[in-house]
């Protein structure tokens, strides 16, 4: 691969890099992007970029750090940029009169260290300040408080809506979408739960459970239920033989898998694969879970057992450690606090509404931020920017960052996180830059990677 070293005028470049997409970002309101207004960084970098690879790198790292923050908090893009403006401003006077850049980068990271513990100390919790925070993102007192509500709730999620009216809706057991493969829809209590994993075909297979079932009712999860095993159980229920109903297990693939684990361990039983612990046939009634209740409808089954068992929490803390791990997406988190909602037998859920599908995604965008922020403010409070200037500094380096905060920061009270955040991103920036001896892009292939690319091959991975 063809590479371009620069020194100084590369390092120069990245920052009016910085600069430029800071400048932009900072202005008040949404930015017009390809016809729709949006906060996102990286959406914004993307329409900024030209052809100087070194300008451009700069602005991907400034998007990088702000997005970061955006999509840990739900807002916070103005704020962050305006504060790595006068960051850079600053040590760029301060790099140009000569002082020496490695000992400035130490003494900034030491000074946000201490910043930050200082913020995450003065925090505190307070309902009237969240409201109006929340209220600022959502521009809506209505929709702020179904924030809220939601979120006392449990894990809230945000989705579209097929209707013009914003609503919360509250599921109370464990959701598994789609329809019934056999049965009538109905609502039942104590019901027996069977979770198989594979494609059942076979109706010999089940035949010597169903033959201890009596009168007692079975609900039936499996990856595919076809053939034999569709044509007799649907004809059995039917003639009343069998008090049975059965679906295919919602999601693909490893989301699938999950659901269906998850389903397990709330109904207190394990998925069967035929062949671990034993094959189908020698299932036990003693095998199987048990649900308290079961609402099954024509779209989906609300299924409800016990939420207060050890594997339930083993398994929520895991998910939850998936969520807080840097790796995971946006919407991998979705999905993720999906999965602790149903296991929590409490599903919160925000339908975004808008007369068209345009407003529709415009409210939904903002009330997953509205949602992101009430999450950091719940997790770690509130935080007053005049208990942060009322601090005796030690150092002058921590004096100009509480005050740059304070001016990069027009409300009174804050999210402590987002507080935290601000800083540690906007120093963490900085301290690369002043520490960047040489930037170093990628101007092009040479005529070896483009016979690997031809292949297949992931030339940037292979060449790192």
């Amino acid at each position: 691969m063809i590479r371009q070293t620069k020194y100084q005028d590369g390092r120069e470049k990245m920052a009016d890099g910085i600069r430029c997409l800071c400048n932009v970002l900072s202005l008040d309101g949404g930015i017009l992007v390809k016809g729709s207004y949006t906060f996102s960084a990286s959406q914004v970098a993307k329409e900024l970029e030209g052809e100087d690879l070194y300008f451009n790198q700069g602005i991907r790292l400034a998007a990088a750090a702000i997005g970061e923050i955006n999509s840990l908090t739900g807002c916070g893009t103005k704020e962050t940029a305006s504060m790595i403006l006068s960051l850079l401003t600053l040590y760029q006077r301060k790099s140009a009169s000569g002082e020496n850049p490695i000992v400035l980068a130490r003494d900034l990271r030491n000074s946000s260290e201490r910043l930050e513990e200082a913020i995450l100390s003065h925090a505190f919790s307070s309902t009237n300040s969240k409201v109006n925070l929340i209220r600022q993102i959502t521009r809506d007192d209505k929709t702020a408080q179904m924030v809220l509500e939601g979120s006392k709730e449990g894990e809230l999620v945000v989705k579209e809506s097929m209707y013009a009216e914003t609503r919360l809706e509250i599921t109370r057991g464990m959701r598994l979408d789609g329809p019934l493969s056999v049965g009538e829809p109905s609502t039942m209590t104590e019901v027996l739960v069977l979770i198989i994993n594979r494609t059942l075909s076979s109706f010999l297979e089940l035949y010597p459970l169903l033959e201890t079932l009596g009168d007692r009712k079975l609900f039936l999860i499996a990856d595919q239920i076809e053939g034999e095993a569709l044509s007799l159980l649907t004809a059995n229920v039917k003639q009343d033989r069998l008090h049975l109903w059965a679906m295919k297990g919602p999601g693909l693939g490893r989301r699938k898998t999950d659901i269906m684990e998850d389903a397990a361990a709330l109904t207190g039983t394990r998925v069967f694969d035929g062949l671990y612990p034993c094959e189908i046939k020698d299932i036990t009634m003693e095998m199987l879970g048990r649900a308290k209740t079961l609402t099954m409808t024509g779209d989906y089954t609300i299924l409800a057992g016990d939420a207060d068992s050890e594997e339930i929490r083993r398994r929520v803390a895991s998910i939850q450690n998936k969520i807080n791990a840097p790796e995971t997406n946006y919407y991998d988190k979705q999905k993720l606090r999906e999965r602790i909602a149903g296991l929590s037998m409490c599903a919160p859920v925000i339908l975004a509404g808008g007369n068209t599908l345009l407003e529709s995604r415009e409210e939904k965008t903002r009330l997953e931020y509205a949602v992101a922020y009430a999450q950091t403010i719940e997790q770690y409070g509130i935080c007053r920017k005049e208990d942060i200037l009322k601090q005796k500094w030690v150092t002058e380096t921590e004096a100009i960052l509480a005050q740059m905060m304070n001016q990069s920061v027009k409300e009174p009270e804050i999210s402590a996180w987002l507080l935290a955040l601000m800083i540690r991103k906007s120093s963490s920036l900085m301290y690369l830059w002043l520490t960047t001896g040489a930037v170093m892009v990628s101007a092009g292939y040479d005529r070896e990677d483009l016979e690997l690319i031809k292949s297949g091959i992931d030339v940037e991975r292979l060449r790192g």
